[in-house]
């Protein structure tokens, strides 16, 4: 039994019988509230900074955020928008230039895949190693290969046709995306390390930002081309991102030294069910909007909008998607469980999914109101999936032991990185060839079933988790014990002690 505890409410005591309080027996008037105090402090297990981890995050969850903290906030979202304005730009006018030099559609539909291709290979490496090269030097070399490269594919028009300018190119983007995993897995890992108590709001941020480099890319990319030709849009975003590269030098903050690095275990990252989830739920994001952007134009034909028009509607997830983001990552910062945010999310997508068909099951045809009802929500619940997912996958991991350093975060952010790189890979793939045998609602409904699957295995998931913490704490299942304020014995003399796993109990 841990005397200090006893040790801890003597002190309680003494400021009570101060404040006039008339205590025959201090055990007896020993809250639940009290013990858990003195637990806390008593019992919490040391962070790598040697506070522990309830009293860090309270104190980062109260204090405000330092100037040095803003500046690493900016620059990590400036740098996502800009990374992810370089993945989309191309998509107006590539297809054009590749088929003038005698690329057809499947090859220069790879030409777009083989950047994910690059992030799937190298976010692993990534994550296992990034406490010996530091977040700060992947940062700078991500972005300054991504940077280069981004620069190079601008002067591929200068190739010869054919099986030249398709290797060039196919080498080119496949470079670019290592460069993009290294600086994206790196600013997951800023996340978590530089905003303790609001690792959900910093990561929701950085990822509004990269959903609106990917919703404004195509636009950029089309003005620029419009205005210079083809190298002009990849000169551009090239050399803002080699500019950041330099800025990020002076503004992240060195390594510490100090810190022995080590290497994160991915096996044993992976080997529980619960961040195998969160992974599912990364991925089925991206491969609902993958998904989306091959498929959703050839179903909304049938309405025959303008340009202008079919352009509002395709920029209603991304939107939402943008907007809300971050209110899903205020909401984790506040405690939230992220696992059942992430069902309320899944919940939505779900009801997407049976309306912007409609699923095959219901008596009626898509009408235009109901498809930008569905994008709605697909945008809230997808938004809720992947900044929840993030989240809980961090927990889970320091809750199973694992170290709340940058071997950690640097696991997390390889898995956020790598199930990103399979749905942005896996949704477009199966879209396009789902529509071309099945048709829209019947292959919108097979991405039904799989969501209806995942939400149904988080949430038995969630029960046995429940039940099993009940099992290990049988004393929280007790009326007596829910109110964390009321003394335990309040009109009895304390002759013996007992402890179970959460409190001391007198008789």
């Amino acid at each position: 039994m841990d005397i200090s505890l006893f040790k801890g409410s003597e002190a309680i005591t003494a400021a009570r019988h101060e404040e006039g309080w008339s205590v025959p027996c201090y055990k007896s008037l020993l809250t639940r509230e009290d013990i858990s105090k003195n637990r806390a402090k008593t019992m919490a297990p040391e962070n790598s900074f040697g506070a522990s981890n309830k009293s860090k995050d309270v104190k980062n969850a109260t204090n405000k955020i330092t100037i040095r903290q803003w500046q690493i906030l900016l620059l990590l979202s400036v740098s996502n928008l800009v990374i992810a304005a370089c993945i989309s730009l191309q998509a107006p006018f590539f297809p054009r230039e590749a088929e003038e030099k005698g690329a057809s559609p499947t090859i220069y539909g790879f030409v777009f895949g083989v950047y994910e291709l690059g992030v799937f290979i190298s976010s692993p490496i990534y994550g296992k190693i990034i406490s010996w090269i530091t977040p700060k030097f992947l940062v700078n070399a991500g972005l300054f290969v991504a940077g280069t490269t981004t620069i190079l594919f601008g002067f591929l028009d200068h190739s010869p046709p054919g099986t030249p300018f398709i290797v060039l190119a196919i080498l080119v983007r496949l470079v670019e995306g290592f460069g993009a995993a290294a600086f994206v897995t790196a600013s997951y890992t800023y996340a978590a390390a530089e905003f303790p108590g609001r690792v959900a709001s910093a990561f929701a941020t950085i990822e509004t930002f990269f959903g609106l480099g990917l919703l404004l890319g195509p636009t950029i990319g089309g003005a620029l081309y419009q205005a210079g030709g083809y190298p002009l849009p990849f000169v551009v975003l090239g050399a803002t991102q080699l500019f950041v590269e330099v800025c990020s030098i002076f503004i992240l903050p060195r390594p510490d030294r100090n810190e022995k690095p080590k290497s994160g275990n991915m096996f044993k990252f992976l080997a529980d069910t619960g961040v195998l989830l969160d992974g599912l739920l990364i991925t089925t994001t991206l491969v609902f909007l993958g998904y989306n952007s091959a498929t959703l134009e050839p179903h909304l034909r049938q309405f025959d909008l303008q340009p202008v028009v079919l352009g509002t509607i395709f920029m209603i997830t991304a939107t939402i998607y943008v907007i809300t983001t971050p209110v899903w990552g205020w909401l984790c910062d506040r405690g939230f469980d992220p696992k059942l945010l992430a069902v309320i999310g899944g919940v939505m997508c779900i009801v997407s999914l049976i309306l912007i068909g409609p699923a095959p099951f219901l008596p009626f045809t898509a009408e235009l109101w109901m498809v930008s009802i569905s994008l709605v929500l697909c945008g809230i619940g997808l938004a809720a999936k992947f900044v929840c997912a993030f989240i809980s996958a961090l927990n889970d991991a320091l809750k199973r032991g694992f170290p709340d350093d940058m071997s950690t975060h640097g696991l997390v952010s390889a898995l956020c990185t790598i199930c990103m790189s399979i749905g942005a890979f896996i949704g477009p793939t199966i879209g396009g060839y789902l529509l071309e045998h099945l048709g829209y609602r019947q292959s919108t409904f097979i991405l039904l079933i799989m969501e209806v699957s995942l939400m149904i295995l988080l949430t038995l998931y969630m029960i046995w988790r429940k039940v099993k913490l009940l099992k290990e704490n049988p004393e929280k299942r007790s009326p007596a014990n829910s109110s964390e304020a009321t003394p335990l014995l309040s009109n009895s003399k304390c002759t013996t002690f007992t402890q179970t796993p959460e409190l001391y109990t007198c008789f």
